[in-house]
């Protein structure tokens, strides 16, 4: 099996982000670009820079659940006095609002 590697692609092993890429694993989720060290270790990736999103951290999960993970928005705990009924006339024009 043959596997391209871009120009665009990293220069520092993925496993330890300290060596240079000596080597390609062929995953079932894509390739890894690793040093020989981590390489014969076996050593995972750190970290997922562009996951399929293409934002650092955000996971199907997150995406689910909503910004916060907290499902649909909810009103505040105390959300003050209610409105005045019927609404205040506007102020004159050129004075401040009252």
């Amino acid at each position: 099996m043959t596997t391209t590697v871009t120009p665009t692609a990293v220069t520092t092993c993925e496993a330890c982000w300290k060596d240079p890429v000596e080597g390609v694993r062929v995953t079932a989720a894509g390739t890894d670009l690793l040093c020989r060290p981590c390489a014969v270790g076996g050593y995972p990736r750190r970290v997922d820079l562009f996951p399929p999103f293409g934002v650092y951290g955000l996971t199907d999960r997150r995406t689910e659940q909503g910004r916060h993970g907290s499902g649909p928005p909810q009103t505040p705990p105390n959300p003050g006095p209610p409105l005045p009924h019927p609404p205040p006339s506007p102020s004159p024009p050129g004075t401040p609002p009252v």
